[in-house]
């Protein structure tokens, strides 16, 4: 063989060689990498439960927010309601079981829920700063159930039922405004917090027909979300936000179906609501601008062993002014998905709104058969496929840049233990190239 035969043989086999590794690692989900994060690990409290110890610590990871446009990587996280131990699960904790029926146990009932600025340099995540949750008075909010129709019974440590509270918040998810502040979703009314760049909560919005709960909250209180919210499971209000790069548009989704018209109906049912509120140019509500139907995967495809009432939309994070990316868990399975809204069917104003329609949304198997087009969902990340695992209990995601995951547990105050874990995982090629190709409607 000639030197340029040689020459051109290498070529073509270097080239082929490339193309067979490109391809092979665009079919192949990126491996998550663990980063450092002990400086997330603070205690929070010794106490005592009926006689048990126990060793709490911050539960910073309830939701994740990746500030755009800062030098390094900066996010916003937020605790939920503090520690709380259900009744009906007590057992599991400490043996036996300490409450009946659907009371919960708050350790800390001074507890207040908390934003987190996390900074990351490197692999290391460094706690910049912290504010608690407060009205503009300087009264804290607290973590216990406001006096809502279908509402907990708290207990404090001792197991004494604890007064419920106008202030009380179960924050799960955040979003963060370009120009300073925050929105907050939470799960008891569900209700959304607008707060200021120092903790304040300016306005809480709840639905229509529910602010009669809220009488003597130290915030100001605004019923302008859908009353149909109230049909919320128990536990289960919003748990996703995300903020779309237009700062004019906020997404906001339920964790899981509507218990409409029951209970049961939601165990079975795989439609999520997921609202779309215009903002104005200051960042606060301006008005209810779409609700939309994600209608989650099968049981089966996360989770075989679970049941269908356990898988859960655990976070939003925004592509574009029309798209989200949403994480979808049950049990050790978790799943994100691309949604586009672009052609999805708005239910404002139709009778699915309406809590008297029957059979209701949540009933419903063939939506295509009633005239719903749900948001068109795509799999972008599948973490059972992954060359790494995830931690369990993952509820916060952010996406950054449009190429890179970045997730963050739950620890439950490490009640049993845990500590607050944060993963960062790089999107593959197709899931990169997918998400540029949502930016233009289809």
């Amino acid at each position: 063989m000639s030197a340029r035969s040689r020459e051109d043989f290498m070529k073509k086999t270097w080239i082929f060689n490339a193309l067979s590794v490109w391809v092979l690692m665009a079919g192949l989900p990126a491996g998550a990498a663990e980063l450092n994060v002990a400086a997330l690990q603070v205690p929070l409290a010794d106490v005592s439960v009926a006689g048990h110890p126990l060793h709490l610590s911050v539960g910073m990871g309830s939701g994740l927010a990746h500030a755009r446009g800062t030098p390094a990587p900066v996010f916003y996280s937020v605790t939920d309601r503090g520690p709380n131990i259900a009744c009906n699960k007590s057992a599991k904790i400490f043996g036996s079981q300490l409450c009946q029926g659907k009371s919960v146990i708050f350790p800390v009932p001074t507890f207040t829920p908390r934003i987190y600025k996390l900074a990351l340099a490197g692999e290391e995540v460094k706690v910049l700063q912290s504010w608690p949750l407060h009205a503009v008075n300087q009264t804290a909010l607290t973590g216990l159930p406001p006096a809502l129709t279908h509402a907990e019974k708290a207990l404090n440590a001792d197991l004494q039922a604890l007064a419920s509270s106008p202030d009380g918040v179960d924050s799960e998810c955040i979003a963060v405004l370009d120009k300073g502040g925050f929105w907050i979703g939470e799960e008891y009314g569900p209700s959304l917090l607008r707060v200021n760049a120092e903790g304040a909560v300016l306005e809480r919005l709840v639905p229509k027909g529910s602010e009669q709960a809220y009488a003597g909250s130290a915030v100001p209180i605004r019923a302008v979300l859908p009353p149909l919210l109230v049909k919320r499971t128990l536990n289960r209000g919003f748990e996703g936000i995300a903020l779309a790069p237009d700062q004019r548009t906020l997404f906001v989704t339920l964790q899981s179906p509507f218990s409409n018209p029951d209970a049961e109906t939601f165990k079975h049912s795989r439609n999520v609501r997921i609202l779309k509120i215009a903002l104005n140019a200051q960042g606060d509500f301006e008005k209810m601008a779409g609700a939309y139907v994600f209608q989650v995967p099968q049981v089966a495809q996360l989770a075989p062993d679970k049941k269908q009432k356990d898988v859960k939309v655990s976070a939003l994070s925004a592509v574009n002014n029309h798209a989200v990316l949403a994480m979808v868990r049950a049990g050790k399975g978790l799943q994100v998905y691309l949604l586009n809204f672009a052609h999805a069917s708005s239910l404002l104003g139709t009778a699915w709104a309406k809590a008297e329609t029957t059979p209701s949304l949540e009933a419903q198997h063939d939506l295509e058969k009633v005239g719903i087009k749900p948001a068109r969902a795509t799999l972008i990340y599948d973490a059972a496929v992954g060359k790494g695992k995830l931690p369990e209990k993952v509820e916060g995601m952010s996406l950054v840049e449009g190429r890179t995951l970045v997730f963050i547990t739950d620890n439950d105050f490490g009640i049993r233990g845990e500590q607050t874990e944060m993963v960062r995982v790089p999107l593959d090629a197709e899931a990169e190239a997918r998400l540029r190709l949502s930016s233009a409607p289809a």
